[in-house]
């Protein structure tokens, strides 16, 4: 199931990216529909009502991901105990949230794509160009447009969707491709993004979604059992290393305080000397 979602969602992504690079003023005229030209601004961005389904929705992602979290940390912490949630389970959960929305979205694309968003090019009163998605380079240094944040987090949740029981797997992953597409609108409406943004979002963190799953879920791929054990390994020889480390630094200090406690007697023995 995973491979033949994750070509799928693969295929998706050539065609959105053929369609908006051959038509990219299909961005402009998403985003004109939400534009106001006799305010110049984009008028659900100053609605509170829709502020406050934008902040709610936000912090949706996290509170799936958080019992993993735990779960994970908790194990590091106190390596004998055992997981209340299966190993394979929390390292996809995180493990997709931190490689999708977390290094791919935010850290490699946001802050280097330099793509601006609608609100600040020439078209909507901003005072930059227009760049299409596949152009990086724009007239934007930091927490650009493409692709959206938060387009990818609300994304994200079709990983969680994907761990519902067979028959329900379908309408709980449906609802999860509802609730991006929602959140990545929204964002659209409020002039943050542009409609690839938020597709390409779509794309780029489903595939990750796919791909951790496959890895770790895949029939014949999980192993529980082992995974736990690495784990152990793994908080072991964080507990070894980070004793080292404090056993080295109680060291340094030790070295320190005799150090200044031979100078202050060379000091009161010139002193008496005097």
């Amino acid at each position: 199931m995973a491979r033949r979602l994750l070509l799928a969602t693969l295929a998706l992504g050539v065609l959105l990216g053929l369609i908006f690079s051959i038509f990219p003023g299909f961005d402009l005229w998403a985003a004109s529909l939400f534009f106001d030209p006799e305010t110049g601004k984009f008028p659900i961005s100053r609605d509170e009502d829709w502020e406050t389904v934008r902040n709610l929705a936000y912090w949706v992602p996290y509170l799936l991901i958080a019992p993993s979290v735990f779960v994970l940390i908790r194990k590091l912490v106190f390596p004998r105990t055992k997981m209340v949630i299966a190993p394979s389970v929390a390292l996809f959960l995180v493990g997709s949230f931190i490689a999708g929305p977390g290094v791919l979205t935010n850290l490699v694309l946001k802050d280097n794509w330099g793509r601006p968003r609608p609100n600040q090019v020439e078209q909507f009163g901003g005072k930059a160009d227009f760049e299409p998605w596949w152009r990086p380079g724009g007239d934007c240094e930091r927490n650009c447009s493409f692709v959206s944040g938060e387009g990818s987090l609300a994304f994200w949740t079709v990983a969680p969707a994907m761990l519902a029981p067979p028959p329900a797997r379908p309408f709980a992953m449906g609802a999860a491709v509802l609730f991006g597409t929602s959140v990545g609108g929204l964002r659209v409406a409020f002039g943050r993004h542009f409609l690839s943004d938020v597709l390409f979002a779509g794309v780029f963190t489903v595939t990750m979604v796919m791909l951790f799953y496959y890895l770790l879920l895949a029939p014949g791929r999980r192993n529980d059992a082992r995974l736990e054990a690495q784990l152990e390994r793994i908080a072991f020889s964080l507990h070894r290393g980070i004793a080292g480390l404090l056993s080295g630094i109680g060291t340094g200090f030790a070295r320190v305080g005799t150090m200044l406690r031979h100078s202050g007697q060379i000091l009161q023995r010139r002193s008496d000397s005097d």
